[in-house]
């Protein structure tokens, strides 16, 4: 991947956007989610000519059709409202006070010139992935205001719980890139940490109630382990998350398998049959010992839980599971009942 700085002017956005070689919501883009004041704010910084935030642009070329497609990485919500003012959706407020009540249109020619021509600062990556998008995301996110609690944990901490989960998360991208198991938006706020986060707690101190005031917790608690800590940890996910994409990948992919939620009932029911998970609530009154992994007989089992939970009609052999994946999926009612049916569908030594 190559990253090239340049300046575009707004009217180059512009004519990208009406020619449909912009893309504004890629899937690792965020929603529009501004407010009237903040588009105001900005439309005034650029009419006074005021430096505004680079743009970040994935710029794709097709040899074959020998044209080019740029997706906004970061900067959705600046576009936007550059868009809008321009076609007249709203008007300037007393945040702009030079400007108060004109729409583009009201603007003398000399201020439309201003604004059609204004520089704005792009940073564009050449053919990137979808990995290389999101290594950029984590290093913006080292530097500038957190939103997510994820975001708000990358910006706080420099120790070894951090990087061990982040490279993790980084390395494991097959999940999030492929599988879905966060989706590519939300990996942009970084949350797939927080699912990484969650199957290093699974091995370091039980799968019990989750949320994230409780890697928040997790973070704190570890705060001062060095690197060996987290090494045997590391081993252990790849091993496991290494063998539901062998095993399970192909068939499941689309299944509530590879949602996160039951995605980590199923990486605590392996981390428990392989005896690497501690002692917690969910285990309390499971009699199947760990023990050898029946990777068919829990793809049967679990091909039938998955239909299930698509009917219509309640399955009274599996209605305990399926309500418990419409409950409260972190908390450890809900866990106890489908750790416990997925340790007894893969277990070899099941009744």
């Amino acid at each position: 991947m190559s990253s090239i700085p340049q300046t575009y002017t707004i009217s180059d956005f512009i004519e990208w956007n009406t020619k449909k070689q912009l893309i504004l919501s890629p899937d690792f883009q965020r929603g529009s989610v501004w407010s009237p004041t903040a588009k105001v704010f900005l439309i005034d910084t650029i009419l006074n000519d005021l430096p505004m935030p680079q743009i970040f642009l994935r710029t794709k070329i097709d040899p074959a059709t020998q044209t080019t497609v740029r997706e906004v990485v970061d900067g959705q919500q600046r576009l936007r409202s550059i868009f809008e003012f321009a076609s007249a959706k709203f008007r300037l407020t007393s945040k702009a006070p030079k400007f108060k009540g004109k729409a583009y249109a009201d603007l003398d020619v000399e201020d439309q010139e201003r604004f059609l021509s204004y520089k704005v600062p792009v940073v564009q990556l050449i053919n990137a992935s979808n990995a290389d998008v999101l290594e950029v995301f984590a290093r913006l996110n080292s530097y500038s205001v957190k939103v997510t609690p994820a975001e708000l944990r990358h910006a706080e901490y420099s120790e070894p719980v951090k990087w061990a989960i982040a490279d993790a998360a980084r390395d494991w991208s097959v999940l999030w890139d492929n599988y879905g198991v966060v989706s590519l938006r939300d990996s942009v706020r970084l949350k797939h940490t927080s699912v990484m986060a969650e199957m290093f707690i699974i091995l370091d101190i039980g799968f019990g109630d989750a949320g994230e005031p409780a890697i928040n917790s997790y973070y704190k608690s570890r705060k001062m382990k060095d690197e060996l800590h987290f090494k045997p940890l590391r081993e252990r996910v790849d091993w496991i998350v290494k063998h539901i994409v062998e095993q399970f990948g192909e068939d499941f992919a689309s299944t509530t398998f590879f949602d996160n939620p039951n995605f980590l009932a199923l990486f605590a029911a392996i981390a428990y049959l392989k005896g690497w998970l501690p002692t917690s609530k969910v285990t309390e009154g499971l009699e199947i010992v760990p023990g050898p992994i029946a990777w068919e007989r829990g793809k049967g089992v679990m091909t039938a839980l998955a239909q299930s939970m698509e009917d219509d009609e309640e399955h009274p052999v599996y209605a305990a599971f399926v309500n418990a994946s419409a409950s409260s999926t972190h908390r450890v009612a809900s866990r106890k009942v489908r750790f416990q049916m997925l340790v007894g569908a893969l277990a070899s030594n099941a009744a």
